[in-house]
């Protein structure tokens, strides 16, 4: 500034142009006050957009969108024989394929490159894999209609060790089965020996829930892996698509969250904005709660129709909960992730991107796992896991 004044006393001229450039200056400063005004503005206001509130839970069956339908709750699991006796021998879900039938492991390459950046494996290309799909009854649109599964991975030839948070932990997540006789399938799953969660061991009436209708007895089970699961029966029976005599009526998938507003918001962008989140406003929470899973916390909730399905994702955030929680290794028993079947995956993508997301492939990109299949994993800020699935759009151009 000393050398700029200096400059002016020995050329007059320059003293012409110091008030045009301090003008200059001066609007360059207003310009710049005034955008970061409108953008601090533009934040708050998008940080205040309201909600729907739980006064008018999902009910019902969402149409279709941008996500088609429900594809599977994913669960990395310690073995294929043992999950299949607990979900469909105990549980009375359904079994793609025939029970007997043997289910070897092989390698894919693009389900090795898919989760690569979230296995901490040296040669993520040394696993191997099999599978069981488990079809939950009642989570199709329509009778008859494509039912959302259980997709059971076990996963060898890499490092692995079970993930099994507490049910508070952000990142945690658990599976919500409708049963029609409680009392019976509690009774078999003691009978061989599995935890129950739920303080006492027996069923809890609970004093209702957003979104359901009747009385509400539950329990919460381990399955063989140590995943929660929690069975309810409620009374009257809702209305259901599943085929007469199934055991199972419907399901929910709970997912524990860090920021309940953070996460809602960015899975209604990804998936799309009809995957509309209902969102209480109070704490919620009391003794049969309580009573039920053994935590004392109150909690807050969200809760969305998952496109083309009755199926109820809800988001739970406790109050005073940990924020030191683990993430775990895609392959972990006990980990899991949920997928959408998607119109366009091509479309997903551009939303992940916009959101400063990467997808756990060094692609950053869907990848095929067949000739016209192609999928990619997001993760969320708890470390669960979003996949995202077409079918059709597109071709490998290697496929042979």
């Amino acid at each position: 500034m000393m050398r700029h004044e200096r400059e002016v006393r020995r050329n007059p001229e320059l003293r012409k142009e110091a008030p045009v450039s301090r003008s200059i200056d001066c609007a360059a400063r207003e310009l710049i006050l005034t955008s970061l005004m409108l953008l601090s503005i533009t934040q708050i206001a998008a940080a205040q957009t309201p909600w729907a509130t739980l006064d008018a839970p999902p009910t019902g069956i969402a149409p279709p969108g941008d996500a088609l339908r429900p594809g599977h709750l994913g669960r990395q699991i310690e073995n294929v024989e043992e999950i299949i006796h607990f979900y469909h021998d105990l549980l009375g879900l359904e079994l793609r394929g025939a029970r007997e039938q043997p289910r070897l492991f092989g390698k894919n390459r693009g389900l090795q490159e898919v989760a690569s950046l979230v296995q901490g494996a040296p040669d993520p290309y040394q696993q191997t894999s099999r599978v069981a799909l488990l079809p939950i009854p009642g989570t199709a649109a329509a009778l008859g209609g494509p039912e959302m599964t259980i997709e059971a991975i076990e996963i060898q030839g890499i490092d692995r060790k079970p993930f099994h948070p507490a049910l508070t932990d952000p990142g945690a997540s658990y599976l919500k089965l409708i049963v029609t006789d409680l009392d019976k399938t509690l009774a078999t799953l003691t009978g061989e020996r599995f935890p129950v969660i739920t303080p006492g061991g027996n069923p809890v009436e609970l004093s209702g829930w957003p979104g359901i209708s009747g009385k509400i007895r539950a329990v919460i089970v381990r399955d063989p892996d140590g995943y929660p699961v929690e069975l309810m029966e409620i009374t009257p029976a809702p209305e259901s698509t599943a085929a007469a005599g199934s055991k199972v009526l419907g399901a929910r998938v709970a997912v524990v969250v860090d920021d309940l507003e953070k996460t809602a918001r960015l899975y209604q962008s990804l998936v799309g904005p009809d995957f509309k989140f209902w969102v209480s406003s109070a704490l919620m929470g009391d003794k049969s709660y309580t009573d039920l899973t053994g935590i004392p916390n109150q909690f807050r909730l969200a809760e969305a129709l998952v496109p083309g399905s009755p199926v109820v994702m809800e988001l739970i955030e406790y109050e005073g909960h940990s924020k030191r929680f683990g993430h775990p290794h895609f392959q972990d028993p006990g980990a899991a992730h949920f997928l959408f079947m998607s119109k366009d995956d091509d479309v997903m993508i551009e939303r992940m991107k916009a959101a400063n997301l990467h997808t756990t492939s060094p692609s950053n990109a869907p990848v095929f796992i067949a000739p016209t299949t192609r999928m990619f994993f997001v993760t969320d800020p708890q470390g669960f896991w979003l996949e995202f699935m077409d079918n059709g759009v597109k071709h490998d151009p290697d496929a042979k």
